[in-house]
Order: C-alpha cells, then structure tokens, then sequence
C-alpha cells in the first residue's frame, strides 16, 4: 500500500517524533515523505514595528525560504537521510493561517495521510486560539496523526 505522507516540521521535539513516525510508516508502505516547513518571519523589536506586529527590518522571503529549507534538510539527515524518496516544500503562508496552508499543500499534492506534532514553537499562542494540529484533523481531507511528546518533566 503506496502512501504519500505531508509532514510538517517547525524544529520542535515533537515534530521530530512526527518524522520519525513518518518515516517508518513510508518503510512499511513506500511512497514519498513530503516535508513542509512554513515560514514565520521573525517579528521586528522596534517599539513601532512591535506595535504593528511587523517583521524585522530588512527581513526577506528569500531569507525565509532558504533558512526553511535548511531545516528541512537538517531534519532529514539527523535521521541518517534514509533512502525514501523525499521532497522539501517551503511556504511563506499567503494564506495567513499554517493550518489552511498545510491542508491546501495535502490538497495540492494528493496526500494520503499528513503527520505532524502536537505541539509546536509556539504553545502560548496555541493555548489562545487553538493548536495548530487540532485544527488540521478537523478540515484535512485525509488521515491526520497527531504525536504527543511530553514535556520531560511530565
């Protein structure tokens, strides 16, 4: 059974462990692991720029996009870059929303199945408006596993 599987990656533990399960699900049933990173500009320190919730100065997409694809590609060769076949994808989120992001790209690119983590970078916004993981298993249009770490105190 060929699945193609979306995993969204921000650097966190528990998107780690969602690549990871990806990976030995790819083993069991082939097809091709799809590793999205979406870009989140760094927000500006300046006393206007925090205010307006802008991007740091001289901040560009091109920056955006070449550290994601760095991470991506770290991620894929901490697990020894096993043999699957594997594509890296970078959004800037035009839609302004990275669960509507990651459910347009499983969209886009027919994906069986997406695995991400539970809790991302950014848990505080998550606890206000809603995690990001939760969100994606109600409007995705196919199989989401969500991965629990827990913290290493708990």
């Amino acid at each position: 059974m060929t699945q193609n599987i979306l995993v969204p990656l921000d650097g966190s533990r528990s998107a780690r462990m969602a690549l990871e399960h990806a990976c030995l699900m790819q083993r069991a049933g082939g097809g091709t692991l799809h590793l999205l990173h979406i870009v989140e500009p760094p927000p500006a320190t300046d006393h206007l720029g925090v205010l307006t919730g802008s991007s740091a100065v001289g901040y560009t997409t091109a920056q955006g996009h070449e550290q994601g694809e760095t991470l991506l590609k770290k991620a894929w060769s901490d697990l020894g870059t096993p043999s699957a076949p594997v594509e890296f994808h970078v959004d800037d989120n035009r839609l302004g929303r990275p669960d509507h992001t990651i459910v347009a790209l499983a969209k886009a690119l027919g994906v069986d199945a997406i695995v991400m983590g539970s809790r991302g970078l950014s848990d505080i916004k998550g606890l206000v408006v809603g995690s990001v993981s939760h969100k994606v298993s109600h409007i995705a249009p196919c199989t989401v596993i969500t991965l629990h770490v827990p913290d290493a105190d708990g």
